[in-house]
């Protein structure tokens, strides 16, 4: 077996297949590339099994409509940018990456998959300024809320009322850590008509979950349960996308994989 295995690498085509192996994940019609190092073991495994950001991807596909402008905010190796991106067509979608490693490699896919998506490598947040963020070795994991073994860095940050009155975004796709329960507070949503929203009940609590849906409810927005799945939960104005079929899973827990 190894002995195949160290013949197999001799050949130049299945040497080349094995390297893009290694760092070429598949999800859908999407293309991303994830290299080690920067991207942990866990995050490639979850790429890989077709488990990292599924559920966001496939609702944020189904949830944008062609023009719509999207905001993504937390928009990592840029999946759920792409398939908004992909949704929209001629549409304007704009992702926010906070990691000033990540966020070169969210553009690089971008063009990769041939969509027009704007990456911003900045933090959103209730105001802006240079703010302290909290970088994991599993990207995912970072955020402004310190931790064990994470590294603190300074990163520029926009207000998300300025941002969201700039962009007037149709839709927002929104992970990022904790700060949902706070970002959409006082902001002008009129322009939003769907939104998809993951929440962190490890860091904001169940409380600060509930305090997230009930300000978006304040601003017109109800729950739809079918579409919800795991921690990623939907919302709308008028009902319409419970007409979507709900996201399954390929695994059998419930839930999503991200480190």
């Amino acid at each position: 077996m190894f002995a195949w295995r160290n013949l197999a690498l001799r050949v130049p085509i299945i040497k080349q297949w094995q390297e893009r192996r290694d760092y070429e994940f598949f999800v859908g019609d999407i293309v991303i590339e994830a290299p080690r190092p920067p991207i942990s073991r866990g995050v490639r495994k979850s790429l890989r099994k077709k488990e990292y950001e599924s559920a966001e991807a496939y609702l944020v596909g189904h949830l944008v409509r062609p023009g719509n402008t999207v905001l993504d905010l937390g928009s990592g190796l840029g999946l759920t940018s792409i398939a908004a991106a992909k949704a929209s067509g001629t549409g304007r979608v704009v992702g926010y990456e906070a990691d000033p490693v990540i966020a070169p490699l969210a553009e690089k896919n971008v063009r990769r998959n041939r969509v027009n998506v704007e990456i911003r490598n900045k933090a959103i947040a209730k105001e802006k300024g240079v703010c302290e963020f909290h970088v994991h070795r599993s990207f995912p994991a970072s955020s402004f809320f310190p931790f064990k073994g994470s590294k603190s860095i300074l990163i520029e940050a926009d207000a998300s009322r300025e941002v969201i009155d700039e962009i007037r975004p149709d839709v927002i796709s929104c992970d990022i850590e904790g700060l949902e329960k706070e970002i959409f507070v006082g902001a002008d949503l009129s322009s939003v008509h769907r939104m998809v929203v993951e929440v962190h009940p490890h860091v904001i609590s169940l409380l600060g979950v509930l305090k997230c849906v009930r300000d978006l409810a304040v601003s017109g927005f109800s729950l739809v349960e079918p579409l919800c799945y795991g921690q990623v939960l939907v919302f709308d104005r008028d009902g319409s996308s419970s007409s979507i079929e709900p996201f399954q899973s390929r695994s059998k827990t419930d839930g999503k994989t991200t480190a």
